[in-house]
């Protein structure tokens, strides 16, 4: 997620207010293969969400199949930046 996140970074999120997910929020979900991803919404329907990089010179595998909305998903409410 460079340049919004490095490598230190911490985030606050809460999957409390997933009614509030919209396009371009930062969600982080779980994958048992690559553990805690990051990612921006890019686009938002009932069953999935579709997301994007924030990182244009790389591709990721989960830019490129939808998430289904009933995986834990947690929207960032907040990130600390390493100084």
């Amino acid at each position: 997620m460079q340049p919004t996140l490095v490598s230190g970074d911490y985030v606050l999120a809460t999957s409390i207010v997933n009614n509030f997910l919209k396009k371009n929020s930062l969600v982080v979900f779980f994958d048992n293969t690559h553990s805690y991803i990051i990612k921006r919404i890019k686009e938002i329907n009932k069953e999935n969400l579709f997301l994007k990089s924030d990182n244009l010179a790389t591709d990721s595998a989960f830019c490129q199949v939808p998430i289904t909305r009933n995986k834990p998903i947690f929207l960032v409410l907040f990130i600390f930046k390493k100084k």
